[in-house]
C-alpha cells in the first residue's frame, strides 16, 4: 500500500496535480476530485507513522512515546497535514534526485508553515515520519528510474521556494 501511496503522489507530481503548491496550499487544501491520495491511502500511511512514532525525537533529542490506541484512533494531525507531508515528501525525493537542495526547498518551508500553525513536537515529529516515509519510498523508485533528466529538473525547480 505505501508503494501504491508514493506511486501516486509520484504521479501526481509530475502531472502537476499539487506541483505548483507551496507548503501554505498543500497544507491547507482539500482533497482534490479524483485525486490519488485519497482520505483512506493519507490515513494508512499515517497509521503506519504513528506506529512508528517511537523512533523520531520529541522534546529536543528525547524519543517520542509510542503511540496510544487514543492515537491510533484519533490521529493528532488532521489528513491534509499527513497529505501535504506526503506530498512533500514525494517533493523533496524529487528535489534530492534532481540535485536541488530537498531540505532547504521543500521540508523547511512545510515545517516552518506547521510551526505557525502551532502544532507541538509530538505532531511534527508524526509529521516527520509521515514525510520520511513518502520520501524513502519515492527515493528507491527514482533510483529504478536512473538520473533526472534535465526538463523535469528545470519544472521543478520554478516550482519550488528559491
Amino acid at each position: 500500500m505505501r508503494r501504491a501511496i508514493a506511486a501516486a503522489a509520484l504521479t501526481a507530481l509530475f502531472l502537476g496535480l499539487g506541483a505548483g503548491l507551496g507548503p501554505r496550499a498543500a497544507a491547507q487544501s482539500t482533497q482534490a476530485p479524483g485525486s490519488p491520495l485519497s482520505d483512506a491511502a493519507v490515513q494508512k500511511i499515517l497509521i503506519v507513522a504513528l506506529k512508528n512514532i517511537q523512533q523520531a525525537a520529541c522534546d529536543g533529542f528525547n524519543l517520542c512515546q509510542p503511540a496510544t490506541p487514543r492515537e491510533l484512533q484519533y490521529p493528532p494531525v488532521s489528513l491534509d497535514q499527513a497529505r501535504a507531508a506526503i506530498i512533500t515528501g514525494t517533493r523533496t525525493a524529487l528535489a534530492n534526485w534532481c540535485g536541488l537542495d530537498g531540505d532547504r526547498r521543500s521540508v523547511r518551508p512545510l515545517m516552518d508553515h506547521l510551526r505557525k500553525a502551532r502544532l507541538n513536537s509530538r505532531q511534527m515529529a508524526l509529521i516527520a515520519v509521515v514525510h520520511s516515509i513518502q520520501q524513502g519510498i519515492t527515493t528507491d523508485q527514482l533510483k529504478a528510474r536512473g538520473s533526472c533528466d534535465e526538463a523535469t529538473r528545470r519544472k521543478l525547480d520554478a516550482q519550488l521556494p528559491k
